[in-house]
């Protein structure tokens, strides 16, 4: 944290706007990702009936990969800000996206065509 908070002590106000337009749009994803995502599993859990539980439990599941994929981003922000470091872009995280949302939504396929 005292390395974030000494990255931006040197930005001038117009860089200080940047960062924050980054955070709420790159971080916000992901946090927003997963709380639709828990919300719709929730709905689903609470309101159909049992036969439609696994598709519940997919959302949920798709929730908690997206809010962990959202805490590492949030972890990885304060290296993007330390001009030492050199700039690398986000693959990984796009990858790792792939790699939870893909197989939830092949998941959902099969759920849905069961019914």
């Amino acid at each position: 944290m005292t390395n974030y908070v000494q990255a931006l002590s040197g930005l001038t106000d117009d860089e200080l706007l940047e960062v924050r337009a980054r955070e709420r749009t790159f971080d916000g994803a992901y946090w927003r990702s997963a709380l639709s995502a828990f919300g719709s599993g929730v709905i689903i859990l609470r309101v159909f009936t049992s036969e439609f539980y696994k598709i519940g439990l997919v959302y949920i599941a798709m929730g908690i990969g997206m809010l962990v994929l959202g805490t590492l981003r949030r972890r990885s922000f304060g290296r993007d800000l330390d001009l030492s470091i050199p700039f690398k872009t986000s693959g990984n995280f796009t990858v790792a996206t792939t790699l939870v949302v893909l197989p939830a939504y092949g998941f959902l396929l099969a759920f849905m065509l069961s019914l």
